[in-house]
């Protein structure tokens, strides 16, 4: 059984997130873990004992509760859910759990918080992580995902990444596709050239249906992140942290400020 964690540092953009973790467990039957690194807040609730109304502390987790509600509403497998308590756990510490426990994903949503008001660092974590880093924004309609494009060049296309995806895909019943776009220095590529390398290196040593091929010959990097994301309505984007065009679509580093037209989900391969 596959382990999707979510971290929740008690912002409304943690809560965004675990429904879409929470949507994407039910389809792939994975069970999902809450890591609370803010302190659970108790509420105050009546208790009779023997006649008597006492006034009891109990704690509540309002994301669990949340997540408990949402299994109703949506039919299908009901993730198993579990919390650890990190309170004001590092990047250091909760890598560690995530790859000792040998998690599947790791969850993280992206508010409209000021940055200074974040003490994760989130590029720290990456960098530490051994299972993809999923960066969920606030202001992203919650659905299923239908689509999801790894940007890559497709001369150094990574053969696990896309077997990874397929996994992520199937159970969705999403399309997946690779786009190329090629690396800042290398020379384009030749469709019918890039059309048959996929097929040899790529969907020939696949056991899944046959992933979808874009040959993005756009050569400014905004503009080509806006076919793929608005022209070709995708979901969901995947990157490998600091390769090819990590810099240039993010930044230098990955933070809790995103640039504006990255308004979809990030699946960021740490390797």
């Amino acid at each position: 059984m596959k382990t999707i964690v979510v971290i929740n540092d008690g912002s409304s953009a943690a809560v965004h997130a675990a429904k879409l973790a929470y949507i994407t467990a039910k389809k792939m039957e994975a069970d999902i873990q809450l890591i609370e690194t803010c302190k659970i807040r108790a509420s105050v609730s009546l208790k009779v004992m023997a006649g008597n109304c006492t006034q009891l502390p109990i704690v509540k987790n309002r994301l669990l509760e949340t997540l408990n509600g949402l299994d109703q509403s949506i039919t299908g497998h009901s993730p198993g859910l579990k919390t650890i308590e990190m309170p004001n756990a590092d990047a250091a510490q909760l890598a560690e759990l995530a790859n000792t426990k040998n998690v599947w994903m790791v969850v993280y949503g992206i508010g409209i918080m000021s940055a200074s008001a974040c003490k994760l660092n989130l590029q720290s974590l990456l960098n530490k992580l051994r299972c993809p880093l999923l960066i969920v924004p606030e202001q992203l309609e919650l659905k299923p995902i239908e689509r999801l494009t790894y940007i890559a060049d497709l001369r150094y296309c990574r053969l696990s990444i896309v077997r990874y995806l397929a996994e992520l895909a199937e159970p969705l019943h999403a399309s997946f596709s690779v786009a190329h776009l090629s690396a800042k220095g290398l020379p384009p590529i030749e469709e019918n050239y890039g059309c048959q390398f996929f097929a040899d290196n790529i969907t020939s040593k696949m056991n899944y249906k046959k992933p979808g091929f874009n040959n993005i010959k756009e050569k400014d990097i905004i503009k080509a992140v806006d076919v793929i994301i608005n022209g070709m309505h995708n979901d969901m984007l995947a990157l490998i942290n600091h390769r090819f065009h990590f810099k240039e679509i993010i930044g230098d580093y990955l933070t809790h400020q995103l640039p504006p037209y990255l308004w979809i989900p990030l699946l960021l391969f740490p390797y």
